[in-house]
């Protein structure tokens, strides 16, 4: 079969954006150009899923590289400690290796040793190898705030053969979460108008619009050729639209503004429910909270179409389902968290709609 590449690598900003099959091969190469000696993060069943691939290339081109297996959770405390050991070693470029967690520490370590970054995900559950900014939690998981950088990462790196391996739910959770930013730039209004928003926010939304659409079309295109480790078009597409172009939205407006209730209902969750939904990835909660959004958006029509498409890839469609009993106690709870939030209008209106909203997620 043809390979499925984009080539040459693309470059937003300072970014550089590569994706392709075989790429793990050719990673030593393109790592070189930012460092010699790179700091390693990954988790550990990254690393073992592409240290065979990896390594060859990176000694061909005589990085030394060290290495760190990274557990935890993407905190002030521990980014600023991984620093110091980077800083201690030598070493003058951070690579991350992983899923979300393990990309928003790479940038949080990088940015604490003064160290560009390179990243190479292993799933497509998140745009969190491309955005310029690092969800950050206690030590414990819970979620503490973002931190947004002045700077785009110098590489992201996306094997696809790596991403045709993953479990579908990593790919239909990053579906889900691209698809949210159409939804949520929307907050509050059924429709959004140019006379009534500034160019940056209203520019994301278009593209935001564009993604829904594809991912919509060929989305589960792509979870069928996951499940079967192919690397098609359709996962090629899906890949470029999860990571980069919903990136690119993310940075449009420094990740201000693109997200509303989907995301902040993710906060809640973690930040209340820590352990309840630790299984839960991020995608699959944002999704959930989108039937509460749309209700928001007076666009309540719409859930039950969404709520198909998800179930055909097998998602969950609750709270219940992520792990959070939906009692009126934790429902309140969740609301108030909402409430808090800059996305909910200060008005009896507005809170009396929020709280029929709630319900959708039960």
């Amino acid at each position: 079969m043809e390979k499925v590449i984009l080539d040459p690598a693309i470059k937003f900003g300072a970014g550089r954006y590569r994706q392709e099959e075989h790429l793990l091969e050719e990673c030593g190469k393109e790592i070189v150009r930012f460092g010699k000696k790179p700091y390693i993060i990954a988790g550990k069943r990254a690393w073992e899923a592409v240290r065979e691939r990896l390594v060859p290339g990176m000694e061909e081109e005589k990085l030394e590289y060290v290495l760190e297996i990274y557990p935890g959770t993407c905190s002030y405390e521990a980014a600023k400690e991984y620093a110091e050991k980077c800083i201690q070693a030598r070493c003058d470029e951070i690579v991350g290796i992983g899923g979300g967690v393990i990309m928003d520490f790479a940038k949080a370590v990088g940015e604490y040793a003064r160290c560009g970054v390179v990243n190479i995900p292993t799933s497509i559950a998140t745009c969190a190898a491309f955005t310029t900014m690092s969800v950050m939690y206690t030590p414990e998981g819970a979620k503490k705030d973002c931190w947004r950088f002045e700077h785009e990462i110098d590489a992201v790196l996306v094997d696809l053969d790596v991403i045709a391996k993953c479990p579908i739910c990593y790919a239909a959770a990053g579906i889900l979460d691209a698809m949210a930013k159409k939804i949520e730039i929307q907050n509050g209004k059924p429709k959004m108008y140019l006379t009534k928003n500034k160019i940056d926010l209203f520019s994301a939304y278009k593209m935001a619009e564009y993604t829904y659409e594809v991912l919509e079309e060929f989305g589960p295109q792509a979870i069928e050729d996951i499940r079967k480790q192919k690397v098609t078009k359709a996962v090629a597409d899906i890949t470029f639209i999860n990571i980069a172009v919903t990136g690119v939205i993310a940075n449009i407006t420094k990740s201000f503004s693109q997200s509303a209730l989907g995301h902040m209902m993710y906060d809640g969750v973690r930040t209340h429910f820590t352990q309840e939904a630790k299984g839960a990835l991020h995608g699959e909660i944002v999704a959930v909270a989108l039937f509460t959004q749309l209700y928001y958006n007076r666009l309540s029509e719409d859930k039950e179409a969404l709520k198909l498409f998800m179930k055909g890839m097998d998602m969950p469609l609750s709270l219940k389902e992520l792990g959070v009993e939906p009692t009126e106690k934790n429902l309140d709870t969740l609301e108030a968290y909402l409430i808090d939030s800059p996305y909910v209008e200060q008005s009896e209106e507005s809170y009396k709609i929020l709280h029929e909203a709630m319900k959708q997620m039960i």
